[in-house]
């Protein structure tokens, strides 16, 4: 049993209550429990990560696998991988909020989205501004000063020229004025300039919300994204912050959580959101994003229903499939990284980290055996081994309750168990 995962106390109580409260992936936490698919995170790890991103060179990944076959879990374990080699992240939820039909709702859940890299401090905050800010802070540090009153005016000006000026042929000229504007104004409130009404105003322009006024008319940012200017403005923020800021690779991850409106077979919106999704993996592949690996995950019927009456989209995800041998296909099935034996190692992995959360001594053998009648329940009701979210969920709660009392349970207490503790419907897997 892998009793010594590498966990501290306080991460394991958090994804303890992050597994117990919601039956989705624990997020930031999910590669502690990630089982089954290191194989395929090497490959993108070593293939992208740590190579063509950072020559900027984008790639394509379209990631297949049921309700609770691990999706979300694989993209946040991605994320880890590629945050451990510099990479900024954005992962976005399919869905209401981000319909996928409107370029301007994807772009602005792109900006909201960016993380920094897990190696620079407060790594969980989100958005554009957030990547730049820190950026302006690591500058100054490397530059021999602190954040604050006393920044000397020789390290602004250094930090300033990095910035630039007019950026001539930027793809759209107001996100390249924004932009500019923006760090130029977060360059002055690290070196002790007073926060301004303006300053929200013209975060919430870069982000992508639908706002107008007097100050960011002064500024030349006259119009909010819209849908035929949105990817025009994605690529121009792409590249400020890969040639002037300086990150040089970029995960952004769409994952359809459930299932969405935006693609019902057929309707116009259905036609837009195919039309989008090419437009990224075509202007990508000719290099005029730089440096992005896109990942899109979904459902097998969405492949087989919508996917295959788009014969151009088609045509660039293919029908074969991720292996040892072919490790750069767009297709990836996360159906094929599960198994029984898959499933018997996250077990052995939630057993380390509850004990590492509540210094629990498990008795190794009756917890085996108790996961073992558990399975056994969970394939009765089934008539399949479980997807991994649901027997996350199930045996998170079962530890729960065996943490305070071990004892081996019998056929009849497992099958009570899975009965009385179904997992919420429409929710994706950890």
């Amino acid at each position: 049993m892998d009793e010594n995962i590498a966990i501290s106390t306080t991460d394991a109580r958090r994804l303890v209550s992050k597994l117990l409260n919601a039956p989705i992936a624990p997020g930031n936490y999910s590669h502690f429990i990630n089982v089954g698919t290191d194989h395929i995170l090497d490959a993108l790890d070593q293939n992208y990560f740590r190579g063509e991103l950072a020559d900027g060179l984008g790639c394509f990944k379209y990631l297949e696998g049921d309700y609770g076959s691990g999706k979300t879990q694989f993209i946040n374990s991605l994320a880890r991988r590629a945050s451990e080699q510099s990479v900024v992240t954005a992962l976005v939820t399919v869905g209401a909020d981000c319909p996928f039909n409107s370029p301007a709702a994807i772009f602005t859940a792109i900006m909201e989205s960016f993380q920094p890299p897990v190696d620079e401090e407060n790594a969980e905050e989100k958005g554009i501004e957030v990547l730049i800010d820190r950026w302006i802070v690591r500058r100054i540090r490397q530059l021999g000063a602190e954040p604050g009153d006393d920044v000397p005016e020789l390290v602004q000006r250094q930090i300033e020229q990095q910035i630039g000026g007019l950026w001539k042929g930027a793809p759209d000229p107001q996100m390249a004025a924004g932009l500019t504007v923006l760090t130029q104004r977060l360059l002055k409130l690290r070196c002790g300039a007073k926060e301004a009404v303006s300053d929200t105003e013209l975060v919430a322009w870069v982000r992508g919300s639908n706002i107008r006024s007097n100050g960011l008319k002064n500024l030349g940012l006259f119009e909010p994204v819209r849908d035929d200017n949105a990817f025009r403005r994605l690529k121009t923020a792409i590249a400020f912050l890969r040639t002037r800021i300086g990150y040089r690779g970029f995960l952004i991850a769409f994952d359809e959580g459930t299932r969405t409106s935006s693609f019902r077979r057929g309707s116009v919106k259905q036609k837009q959101a195919i039309e989008n999704l090419l437009t990224m993996i075509n202007q990508n592949a000719e290099g005029e994003f730089g440096g992005v690996m896109f990942v899109y995950a979904a459902t097998p019927d969405f492949r087989s229903d919508v996917i295959s009456t788009y014969r151009a989209l088609q045509d660039r995800i293919g029908t074969k499939a991720f292996s040892r041998g072919s490790p750069q296909v767009p297709l990836i099935n996360i159906e094929d990284a599960n198994s029984e034996e898959v499933i018997h190692s996250i077990g052995r992995r939630l057993l380390a980290v509850f004990s590492k959360a509540y210094g629990v001594t498990w008795d190794n053998q009756v917890q085996l055996d108790n996961m073992s009648e558990l399975l056994s329940a969970q394939r009765a009701v089934l008539f399949e081994t479980p997807k991994p979210r649901y027997f996350v969920y199930q045996f998170c709660r079962f530890l729960n309750l065996q943490r305070e009392k071990q004892h081996r349970i019998t056929p009849q207490y497992a099958r009570e168990f899975v009965s009385n503790n179904e997992p919420p419907l429409e929710s994706d897997n950890p």
